[in-house]
């Protein structure tokens, strides 16, 4: 009896301890996109709030966003997607934003953000540290369509 006693009253610490396991870049990653979407949820234009972005994306980025915002592209190739989801438009349930996976290479910690109910959707946030905070410094799609020629051996 004692011993399950034991067990109920240290249950919240053990899940709360199991919760400070979630390396801080996926919980970086993860903080950002439900900001980022909850921003277009309001009918706002994230991309261009370069005061909100600068608390979750690297100053690099940020540079080379307002850059690429300042092109006409009528003359320039600018993207037809949105930089951070990957997509033209969100989902009605892209507020349903989980981790699913993390790895790291020589250059960033990548997390892989899953938007929706059925997390069919899903970008690779590389995540590198600046100062004291993680912050996104790019962002791939999973999911893509061949836009180059194929290579022959």
């Amino acid at each position: 009896m004692k011993s399950l006693l034991a067990i109920v009253l240290l249950w919240p610490l053990v899940s709360l301890a199991a919760a400070n396991d979630v390396p801080a870049p996926v919980t970086a990653a993860v903080q950002f996109n439900q900001w980022y979407i909850a921003q277009i949820a309001r009918g706002k234009a994230p991309l261009t709030d370069y005061a909100g972005l600068s608390r979750y994306v690297t100053a690099d980025t940020l540079q080379k966003l307002k850059a690429q915002a300042a092109l006409d592209p009528n003359v320039y190739d600018v993207p037809d997607v949105d930089m951070f989801i990957k997509a033209q438009s969100v989902g009605d349930d892209w507020q349903q934003i989980a981790a699913v996976a993390s790895d790291v290479d020589a250059a960033c910690n990548n997390v892989y953000i899953a938007f929706g109910k059925k997390q069919d959707h899903i970008v690779i946030d590389c995540m590198v540290k600046e100062g004291n905070a993680w912050k996104v410094q790019s962002v791939a799609n999973v999911a893509f369509s061949r836009n180059l020629p194929r290579q022959e051996p």
